[in-house]
């Protein structure tokens, strides 16, 4: 899917903010980088979250660049490529992660993707992936103007392929010198701005040093860093791209048959798992009183009556899609007028009014990317100033596209800076998370990096 590069920015300059480690997950990143810099000039932001939380780094470099000074006999091809390497050794330790995991391809600078070795390259990915423990595959995107950006971005895709589970964030390196007019795949990714520690990512950069013209000086036609491009790299953000995960959610039709015949496909009367988690979930809002609750995905209604009960909400109005258990959400709870339930096309079908707690329980990995960014964008419209954003999302196999994890991270990171973590709880089989919504001023707060 396609629109031009000027749609694409004009969305990504409106991009939420989102915190680096809400769009990598909780495991390792492997980073695909064409030449010895692009890491640096691409995924800074990422790195430094590596640095700072300590999960497993893989870098593929496809080719060791060594075709930037391709008439100088003081450094020739061989010798340019040995540089190189240190070079990017070297900068990634300026970011202050001293123990990555390499795979140097060796493919040649300027024809990554012709070369007979790129058939294999996949498959050698996807293991290095396993081996770190990757959660998530980052390279360039996949029109951004270079032969092996496009090599590298087709490498991603492959390798996705073998590994579905995996996230996939594209970043753009040369995108710059494209014009606005220029087609560019955009309508099926998500765009997010990251903020990077530009003293840091400087620091990084300047280890690039055969790139910056300062060691090769009998090749003036060799390729040296444009002053436009180093002076692009002082933005206070990153951009990076979300590719959709494969495969379909369920429609609508799933869910009736799933509920036919007073179906309780997830024992949620009765069960223990369902009863001691309504009870942790209360327990986490203990002390807190809401006004005017909303619990998107109520199903039979057994959490919002909890909470009423419980003293942590004076009024809930459930919705859910499905007719069928609205309905009996309505019988089993009619003896509490606080409550309220209704029918409504999930997601894009909220009701209107202001609410001070929304609850999203065990609904979140049933949207897609785009369903997800649809309910959040309604959500903001309709939650109060400090309003609490409460989340549960089950950490087991979901059979859907989106993890319940993954699903948690996109829906938080889809708000940008405009939430803040309040409490979170996790056992073996859910995550739990209390947000707080804090729009105002969530444009300074994202923007006071160094």
């Amino acid at each position: 899917m396609s629109e031009t590069y000027g749609d694409w920015c004009r969305r990504c300059a409106g991009a939420p903010v989102a915190a680096a480690n809400r769009l990598l997950g909780s495991g390792g990143l492997v980073v695909l980088a064409p030449h010895p810099d692009d890491e640096t000039f691409g995924t800074a932001a990422l790195l430094g979250e590596v640095a700072q939380s300590g999960r497993p780094l893989g870098i593929v470099a496809l080719t060791d660049g060594n075709a930037s000074h391709p008439h100088s006999k003081a450094v020739p091809p061989a010798a340019l490529a040995k540089n190189r390497r240190l070079e990017q050794e070297a900068a990634i330790a300026a970011f202050g992660i001293m123990a990555p995991r390499w795979l140097r391809l060796g493919l040649p600078d300027g024809g990554a993707g012709r070369d007979r070795r790129f058939g294999n390259a996949p498959e050698q990915i996807a293991r290095l992936c396993e081996e770190i423990g990757a959660e998530t595959l980052a390279a360039p995107h996949p029109d951004d103007p270079h032969p092996d950006h496009h090599a590298a971005a087709a490498l991603a895709e492959a390798v996705r392929a073998l590994r579905p589970q995996l996230r996939l964030l594209f970043y753009p390196i040369w995108s710059l010198r494209l014009s606005g007019d220029d087609s560019y795949r955009g309508a099926d990714l998500l765009p997010f701005r990251i903020v990077v520690d530009r003293n840091i990512k400087a620091r990084a950069i300047d280890c690039h040093a055969s790139q910056l013209g300062k060691i090769i000086e009998d090749d003036p036609d060799g390729f040296t860093l444009p002053d436009w491009f180093l002076e692009a790299q002082a933005a206070p953000y990153e951009i990076y791209a979300l590719a959709p995960m494969p495969g379909n959610v369920p429609p609508p039709s799933h869910f009736s048959q799933l509920y036919a015949d007073d179906g309780d496909p997830w024992h949620a009367r009765a069960s223990r798992y369902e009863i001691d988690k309504r009870a942790d979930n209360c327990d986490q809002l203990k002390g807190l009183i809401f006004d005017s609750g909303l619990d998107i995905g109520c199903g039979e209604g057994h959490l919002a009556r909890a909470l009423v009960e419980n003293g942590i909400a004076h009024a809930i109005h459930g919705v859910d899609r499905n007719e069928a258990i609205v309905a009996r959400a309505r019988r089993a709870h009619a003896d509490i007028p606080a409550l309220c339930f209704e029918t409504r096309a999930l997601p894009a079908d909220l009701p209107e009014g202001r609410f001070d707690l929304v609850v999203v329980s065990e609904l979140l990995y049933f949207l897609d990317e785009r369903g997800l960014a649809t309910l959040a964008r309604l959500l903001a419209e309709r939650m109060t100033l400090g309003a609490g954003l409460f989340l549960v999302n089950y950490r087991g196999e979901t059979g859907t596209p989106l993890s319940g994890r993954a699903a948690h991270d996109l829906f938080v990171a889809l708000f940008g800076a405009s939430l803040r973590s309040i409490s979170l709880r996790q056992t073996e089989g859910y995550r739990a998370e209390l947000l707080q919504f804090c729009p105002e001023g969530a444009e300074a707060r994202a923007n006071a990096a160094p």
